[in-house]
């Protein structure tokens, strides 16, 4: 076994408006050579003159990374020649730093890491060789802007840690307003030293990796040489202490040149600069610059208003967003709808217009304001979109904007009264097969009422109004295939059918309301075993029509066994938040009753009728019910049981503390008895639904956009003798994630064999593959207790916690919908 050590070393440009050592511009973009002098140009006889401001932003810096403050630092002549070195020499500091032995708190896949920072410098920069053909050209222009390099010791892994520590230098260095953290511009760049070495005997030889201009090529690079000083030293070489710079085009490092020790720059004392003395008015204005850093503005967002970790993470991302959303919450905002509103919509719009949130018409009292008149009701969620174009469109306030449009909401229940009758005197036919027990027609008299009033009233009030005025309760069965819905052949064999005649079968049920009504909907006639893509788009677009547009007071699925968990799962993650309830059942035999005879009923009857009293009760949120029980949507199994026994099968929830005590069963009675069964799920996962993404009414997009991130997937068992060469091959056809069950608590072959994983996941990590891990038995993978364990977490994969493979994966396909990236993806996999 190996071990690798990373260190970085960062360099960050402050904002200063002038150069560190004389008074020439500090700007990226200028006329080549146009922010120079004879001081920052190295010219006889000048003196440098130290920039206060650049000091009072790097003892910031230094106090922020919980280092050892220097009441006296000492700048030092760095001697080297290069072209882009005016001077010959470069100002820097090297006995004496700014600041030492700090140390900054990361998290990568659950587990937390404290990086001990060595030290903290301020030098000049170099200028910039751009390489043309068989020329070089020099643009000083970045020649003497203030410099702060941070040296952190090797106390990282892998190079998906360094990544992220990059990214929280450049959150943190963007929160205190010294720099702006652009890599592609050159403010922000990083320098990577790994070395390699058997496991437990120290530091190997030290290899550092330059030309890293984001936070990717520093994940990619470290992981290639990583992977290839491993390779030198299996087959007995010696790693040569050396720079290599990272190709970017082939995905390899390169030797550079030999790597230098500090005795061949000949450091010096810099004889026109004394040492810089802290006081107390100075330490005073460094303690004045320090802010709320996101870190601790994520905890915080998440116990004061409630949000999840991915909500938190994306508003803390820029300062100006947090703080947006801070001042739209003060203005009397809801925070979780302050928080969807800006993650979905408003970002939509931001991309889409290339603007900041802090640049826009958009400001803190006209999002309040649009909040607030969603809330009060006076319009409803797609007049709001439309209203949030307008204010980005016409830079006017939302009240202005419905006003002048007519699209303020009608919710006086008198002024729709009117409507109501109209509509009804003029369609009795409706009327009538309402009340003989057909719901269909329902549907069709709020669609009349809403064209009658333009669009202007409020869907869940007018199905309210007329179910009420019909003395009617409205539940949407939708037949979604498997034996529920099936038919025994004349062999003796189950195939598909269509669901049996609810109204007829549940004739003289007495359990079930008087004024419900059923609709039933035939979305598919397949066993569940067949479902693809097309099909869950089927469902997922139906199920987010009648949550759009208010057309029942309950939704019913009903499904195959084998599959229900998967789907159960992917309802939880795209619905979990719905206002109504939404319930599947299921069977593992077809409906085998005789319509009209004294026979008891079938499974699929029952089950169906306990899920539609389930609907009926109202308690919101995706559920399951068989066999007169209810589950959580996460982590169901269905396991078969001896023939014989009271049930042909049942389900049983796996690792229960991912939902609350006492989970699968997790009903306070039996469902048959016509009390609602409603399960508490407060304490599950965040739905992650990314209202960003696709809409959800589109079923055409929606099966777009579920065939292509299942495409990218792959479920994989691990297994004795499992080889990682065909999950590279898996790879190299366009597999971007797995979900990889492991044995007991996240662990699996890691050895250097073919039969194992470890050049799958090397591969992977080399080309950003994830690899989201779950357990083959009911356990938290933590990667937690084993040595295998650890070595599967430093070669990237990913625990999934208590989540099961089904739930993990359907996560895993929604969490792609609305992403933007694969860290994204990420990101969301692991905020549970």
């Amino acid at each position: 076994m190996y071990q690798s050590f990373i260190g970085l070393e960062i360099h960050i440009q402050l904002a200063t408006q002038t150069k560190i050592f004389c008074g020439c511009k500090a700007a990226f973009g200028d006329e080549p050579n146009s922010n120079i002098c004879p001081v920052c140009m190295g010219y006889p006889g000048v003196l440098p003159v130290l920039n206060q401001e650049a000091m009072r932003m790097a003892y910031v810096v230094a106090r922020t990374l919980n280092c050892t403050l220097s009441p006296r630092s000492v700048f030092e002549r760095k001697n080297y020649f290069y072209p882009d070195l005016p001077k010959n020499y470069q100002i820097s500091q090297y006995e004496h730093p700014l600041g030492r032995d700090g140390f900054v708190d990361i998290e990568f896949h659950k587990k937390k890491r404290r990086v001990r920072i060595h030290e903290v410098h301020l030098e000049e920069d170099a200028g910039k060789m751009i390489h043309a053909g068989d020329m070089s050209l020099l643009d000083y222009n970045r020649a003497g802007t203030p410099l702060l390099e941070i040296v952190t010791e090797p106390d990282l892994e892998v190079g998906e840690e360094a990544e992220v520590l990059l990214q929280q230098f450049r959150r943190m260095v963007r929160y205190l307003g010294v720099c702006d953290g652009n890599m592609e511009e050159g403010s922000m760049r990083c320098d990577a030293n790994v070395s390699v070495n058997l496991s437990g005997a120290g530091l190997g030889n030290k290899v550092e990796i330059k030309n890293l201009n984001s936070s990717r090529f520093v994940r990619k690079a470290l992981n290639f040489e990583i992977s290839r000083q491993k390779d030198i030293l299996e087959r007995g070489g010696t790693v040569v202490q050396e720079t290599r710079l990272w190709n970017e085009n082939r995905d390899v490092s390169e030797a550079m040149r030999t790597k230098e020790s500090a005795h061949d720059y000949r450091y010096f004392p810099e004889p026109d600069l004394p040492p810089f003395i802290t006081d107390e008015a100075f330490l005073l204005e460094v303690e004045k610059g320090l802010v709320e850093l996101p870190a601790a503005r994520r905890t915080r967002f998440i116990e004061e208003y409630g949000l999840s970790e991915l909500q938190a993470e994306f508003l803390i991302d820029e300062r100006s967003t947090a703080e947006f959303f801070e001042q739209t919450i003060a203005l009397g905002a809801d925070p979780q709808s302050a928080a969807s509103w800006l993650a979905s919509d408003v970002k939509k719009l931001l991309n889409r217009r290339d603007e900041s949130i802090d640049s826009s018409v958009l400001n803190p009292e006209r999002f309040a304001e649009l909040l607030r008149l969603l809330d009060e009701g006076r319009i409803h969620g797609k007049i709001a979109k439309q209203v949030l174009e307008e204010v980005f469109a016409s830079d006017a306030s939302p009240a202005a904007i419905i006003k002048a449009k007519g699209w303020e909401q009608i919710t006086d229940p008198a002024e729709l009264s009117d409507y109501i009758s109209t509509v009804l005197e003029a369609h009795p036919n409706a009327v009538e097969q309402v009340r003989a027990g057909d719901a269909k027609p329902v549907g069709f008299l709020v669609g009349q009422v809403m064209k009658a009033t333009s669009g202007r009233a409020e869907p869940q009030l007018l199905q309210e109004l007329i179910s009420s005025r019909l003395a009617v309760k409205v539940i949407h069965v939708l037949s979604f295939g498997g034996a529920i819905s099936g038919v025994r052949r004349e062999d003796g064999l189950i195939g598909p059918g269509e669901l049996f005649d609810l109204r007829t079968e549940f004739a003289g049920d007495t359990g079930l309301p008087a004024e419900l009504r059923l609709e039933e909907i035939q979305l598919g006639a397949f066993l569940s075993e067949e479902i693809a893509p097309a099909d869950w788009a089927v469902l997922v677009s139906e199920i987010a029509r009648r949550i759009e547009d208010s057309e029942a007071a309950g939704i019913v699925v009903a499904h195959g066994t084998d599959t229900l968990s998967y789907t159960a799962s992917l309802l939880y993650w795209f619905f979990g938040k719905a206002r109504i309830p939404i319930i599947l059942t299921a069977s593992s035999v077809p409906n085998d009753s005789k319509r009209g005879s004294a026979k008891p009923r079938s499974e699929a009857v029952a089950n169906i009728s306990a899920a539609v009293k389930r609907a009926a009760s109202g308690a919101p949120g995706v559920g399951v019910v068989y066999g007169a029980q209810e589950f959580a949507p996460l982590n169901l199994k269905f396991e078969r049981v001896e023939e014989g026994a009271d049930r042909a099968g049942v389900f049983r929830t796996w690792n229960e503390a991912v939902v609350p005590a006492g989970a699968g069963p997790m009903s306070t009675g039996p469902a048959s008895t016509g009390a609602p069964v409603s399960v508490d799920l407060s304490h599950l996962p965040n739905p992650i639904y990314p209202a960003a993404g696709v809409d959800p009414t589109d079923r055409k997009a929606v099966q777009a956009a579920l065939e292509e991130a299942m495409s990218r997937c792959f479920i994989v068992k691990a297994f004795p003798g499992m080889r990682g060469d065909h999950l590279i091959t898996l790879m190299k056809n366009g597999v971007r994630y797995f979900v990889l069950e492991l044995y007991d608590t996240g662990t699996a072959s890691v050895r250097e064999t073919p039969y194992s994983l470890r050049a799958a996941l090397q591969y992977g990590a080399a080309n950003g593959v994830s690899f989201f891990c779950t357990s083959q038995q009911e356990a938290m993978v933590d990667f937690a207790d084993y040595v295998t364990s650890h070595e599967l977490w430093r070669e990237g994969a990913i625990p999934m916690g208590r989540l099961t493979t089904e739930s993990a994966f359907t996560r895993l396909i929604v969490a792609q919908l609305g992403s933007e990236d694969e860290l994204e993806v990420q990101r969301i996999m692991e905020d549970q």
